[in-house]
């Protein structure tokens, strides 16, 4: 379980470094970490948000995961069994302290167990206060939560999605439960990360799944990532006087400069379509014919005669 990786607990220096490999070879690129965890839960170590934590922080960026911090654990384990000022306060402490070692933050787990939709607003607006890195809700599975109240993500600049039934083994949520609830909360029209819906990230149903939820729309998986990149959208080409302006440019002077020394009439051609280009100058001289072609990856003299 990656939220616990800031634990002193969590293992030791290889178990630590298997870990990391296990999510790097998933194709991960960020890992979800608990900023604090007072009770220790269900796996019985805790971690203490107030420790300075930057070295393992960094240590996590160094290996090519980046860090999404969730700033306050899960109510059913007392972790949240303090005033709003506190939570507050520690947002403060934490941010401040860690930011730039941060992808994102995540305010609560399960937010709407322990907290009113207000209370969380208020978590977000703190964060954002501190912070420019993008800040997330987490609720439990449903759009909006058992309560399907949406209120809970004002100001969020991700939904955190769980589809549930997948706490069990190696149990995967429904498909088609898994598809209907994305579309619906996408239509809020805040980017939704596909956050929980299976134990074992590396099964290759989990894995499926999440391919899946990515191509119908959702910009990241919190498990069930492949190499391919969920949420990666292909860059939009660019026109090919764009892509090769500086050739062309170098091509184009060239040619003028031929044209400008020579006694001879030498047109120019063009010849370009959205794979590439081709730029050059021919003259037919009686019987000969000479040319000279430029393109992106070769440069060709051209002569031939007629009988």
């Amino acid at each position: 379980m990656s939220l616990l990786y800031m634990s002193d607990g969590f293992g030791n220096t290889a178990e630590r470094s298997a870990y990391k490999n296990t999510l790097l070879g998933n194709g991960d690129t960020h890992i979800d970490v608990y900023a604090r965890a007072k009770t220790g839960g269900y796996h019985g170590i805790t971690v203490d948000g107030y420790a300075n934590q930057r070295a393992r922080l960094k240590e996590l960026n160094d290996s090519g995961l980046k860090p999404v911090v969730w700033l306050t654990g899960e109510g059913r384990q007392g972790d949240s069994q303090e005033p709003l000022s506190s939570t507050l306060s520690f947002i403060d402490h934490y941010v401040k302290t860690n930011d730039d070692l941060v992808a994102g933050y995540v305010v609560c787990l399960e937010c709407d167990e322990q907290y009113s939709a207000a209370e969380v607003n208020a978590m977000v607006d703190r964060v954002k206060a501190n912070t420019g890195k993008h800040v997330a809700v987490h609720l439990t599975p449903g759009v909006g939560g058992h309560s399907g109240n949406t209120n809970y993500y004002k100001g969020a600049d991700f939904v955190y999605l769980q589809f549930g039934k997948h706490i069990n083994g190696n149990q995967v949520s429904d498909t088609a439960m898994a598809l209907a609830m994305l579309k619906e909360a996408l239509k809020l029209g805040i980017p939704v990360v596909a956050n929980e819906y299976s134990i074992v990230s590396t099964s290759a149903q989990a894995r499926a799944l999440g391919d899946l939820l990515c191509a119908n729309g959702a910009v990241g998986t919190s498990n069930g990532r492949t190499v391919e990149l969920c949420g990666q959208r292909q860059t939009k080409k660019q026109k090919w006087y764009k892509k090769y302006e500086t050739e062309m440019v170098v091509a184009g002077v060239a040619m003028a400069t031929l044209y400008a020394v020579t006694r001879y009439d030498l047109p120019l051609t063009l010849q370009a379509t959205e794979d590439g280009y081709k730029i050059g100058t021919k003259k037919q001289i009686g019987n000969h014919s000479l040319g000279v072609t430029y393109s992106e990856n070769r440069t060709m003299a051209t002569y031939s005669f007629q009988f």
